[in-house]
C-alpha cells in the first residue's frame, strides 16, 4: 500500500495532477506533466497546504490548489482547485503501477544468490581433531 495520494483533473484542455506525499514529503502540482508548484508539509500539524499555479494560455490563468488533510475520511486528504471564482473537487486518481520489490528484482537477476540468502543455512558438522600418527 502506498502512502502517496494522487488527484487528477482535465481542465480547459490541460491535465492537472496533484501528488501529495507522506507527512514531510513534497506536495506537487503538475500541469501537462510539468511541475509548476511544490511544497513540503512541516510535519503532521500542518493540515492544509495551498499552492499557487497557473494554467498555460494567453493570458495565463492563475489557480490555487488546496490539499486539506483535516477533512479526509481517514483515507487521505481532499484536494480542491479554485480557479476564476469557482471551487472544484479534484477526484482521486487510480494508483499507478508500484515499483517492484527489491527481492523480486534480485530473484530475476541472480536466482542462486537469492536462494542462498533466503533459505535457512545448514550448519556443517563440528570439526574433529585429527588423530596423531605414531
Amino acid at each position: 500500500m502506498t502512502r502517496d495520494h494522487r488527484f487528477h483533473l482535465d481542465r480547459e484542455g490541460h491535465s492537472v495532477t496533484v501528488r501529495a506525499g507522506p507527512a514531510r514529503g513534497p506536495t506537487e502540482v503538475l500541469v501537462d506533466g510539468k511541475v509548476v508548484a511544490a511544497r513540503s508539509r512541516r510535519g503532521h500539524r500542518e493540515r492544509v497546504i495551498e499552492l499557487a499555479a497557473e494554467l498555460p494560455g494567453d493570458p495565463p490563468r492563475p489557480v490555487t490548489v488546496r490539499v486539506d488533510w483535516r477533512t479526509g475520511a481517514g483515507s487521505g486528504p481532499v484536494c480542491v482547485m479554485e480557479a476564476e471564482g469557482t471551487c472544484t473537487v479534484i477526484p482521486r486518481a487510480s494508483p499507478g503501477p508500484s515499483a517492484p520489490r527489491p527481492a523480486v528484482r534480485a530473484l530475476a537477476r541472480h536466482p542462486l544468490r537469492w536462494l542462498r540468502r533466503h533459505l535457512p543455512r545448514r550448519h556443517p558438522p563440528p570439526h574433529r581433531t585429527a588423530r596423531r600418527l605414531r
